[in-house]
């Protein structure tokens, strides 16, 4: 075999493997992790979203009772779910002509071993005693966002004078907290802040 025909055969050879290594693609050790990984992560994630929805749910499906009395034709205990108003509590126990309710706030949200009072027209200029309002029964070392008074609030780390009086001024404005996640609503409440009080605050 002559020196040319040796090196026409090299040639094709060189050519050959340049175009196998080119357009011949190699196999992927890494491809399943980068699918799978993701898979994971929003299984995880389904999980969790689940989990505290059903938790959501049992405290949404818990019953109160509030006593109703004062000018209503049918005064007594009355059960109710969660976030239902006052002015749910006075429909159910039916008004008299002689009631007043001007003076009450009907939006604000009933809480558990409430007394709502329903006012007259005749003792509507006289002003009435203001009425302690218990605190709802929740988990221990866990306060609820619709019943804690601002003393209670700042015994909790990481709400300071500004964060609880923004806490009661939310609950006035909008009459209470339907949700917890609703504290992020509330003016100095981020994600990182609403997760580290989780533990010590709930909506009951």
């Amino acid at each position: 075999m002559t020196i040319p025909r040796i090196q026409q055969i090299a040639s094709v050879a060189v050519v050959v493997l340049l175009m196998i290594v080119l357009f011949v693609p190699l196999p992927s050790c890494s491809k399943e992790a980068l699918v799978d990984k993701p898979a994971i992560v929003n299984r995880e994630q389904d999980a969790k979203a689940e989990v505290q929805a059903t938790v959501d749910q049992t405290i949404l499906n818990k019953k109160i009772m509030v006593d109703v009395k004062g000018a209503v034709k049918r005064p007594g205990p009355y059960s109710f779910k969660l976030g239902q108003r006052i002015k749910d509590a006075v429909v159910r126990a039916e008004l008299t002509q002689a009631a007043d309710v001007t003076q009450m706030n009907l939006a604000a949200r009933l809480i558990d071993g409430q007394e709502v009072i329903v006012p007259t027209k005749e003792k509507a200029s006289l002003k009435q005693p203001k009425v302690e309002t218990p605190q709802a029964d929740v988990p221990d070392a866990m306060l609820d966002l619709n019943a804690a008074t601002k003393e209670q609030l700042l015994e909790v780390s990481g709400i300071g004078p500004a964060k609880a009086s923004a806490i009661l001024a939310y609950r006035e404005e909008k009459g209470g907290f339907a949700r917890y996640e609703d504290l992020g609503e509330v003016k100095g409440f981020g994600d990182k802040t609403l997760e580290t009080l989780r533990a010590y605050l709930i909506v009951y």
